[in-house]
């Protein structure tokens, strides 16, 4: 209850709005949708209320994505590499609460530094469909040694789909060609990250 209410505060001091407007605004969220993911679709316009006005959604957008790139530079502190539960944070970070399919590629270089992190595909619901060639493409021109990709599901399931498990394996047998490792194939949802290779796919 107490944490609750020092949410409210916080969004109301954000959003600049008042108590009473944050309050109603918390009780709007769906039951099955994320914090996080609630204030992605009001920022992106997914989802309307009220008290939110163009000013707030501003707000709310530079938010998160002052939150991605905070977690984006913890990625480049280590000098071994980038750290794997920091990485799974970024990913969260980027794709929790969406409400389309993303698919992101991070660009490692030797020793797996962080060279670059770009989203590349944008889908529906339920699929985005993912141009092998721009992955190639992509990874060429950041001269990567690795990559790591990721995708969202909003449905909240993190089991992959035959989809999800054939474009990992083609991707991986693609960049072998170029000398290029797929390091991993991560899914997001709910807050969560499920590896592909941890699953034997990659």
């Amino acid at each position: 209850m107490k944490d609750e209410h020092l949410h409210i505060l916080l969004i109301a001091d954000l959003l600049n709005i008042s108590v009473s407007a944050a309050e109603a605004l918390m009780c709007s969220c769906p039951t099955a949708v994320s914090l996080r993911g609630f204030f992605r679709r009001l920022s992106e316009g997914e989802l309307d209320h009220p008290v939110i006005s163009k000013t707030a959604r501003l707000r709310l957008n530079a938010m998160l994505k002052l939150q991605t790139l905070m977690a984006e530079q913890c990625l480049e502190v280590g000098q071994e590499g980038v750290n794997w539960d920091e990485l799974q944070r970024y990913i969260v970070e980027v794709l929790d609460g969406r409400v389309r399919e993303t698919f992101v590629a991070v660009f490692l270089g030797p020793q797996h530094k962080l060279i670059a992190s770009e989203i590349l595909f944008v889908g529906s619901f339920d699929c985005a469909w993912v141009d092998h060639r721009v992955v190639l493409t992509r990874a060429l021109s950041h001269q990567a040694a690795s990559i790591v990709v990721a995708h969202n599901h909003p449905s909240g399931s993190l089991i992959p789909s035959a989809a999800d498990i054939e474009t990992t394996r083609r991707l991986a047998r693609c960049l072998k060609l170029l000398d290029i490792a797929l390091v991993d194939h991560l899914i997001v949802a709910s807050g969560r990250c499920e590896s592909l290779r941890n699953l034997g796919f990659v």
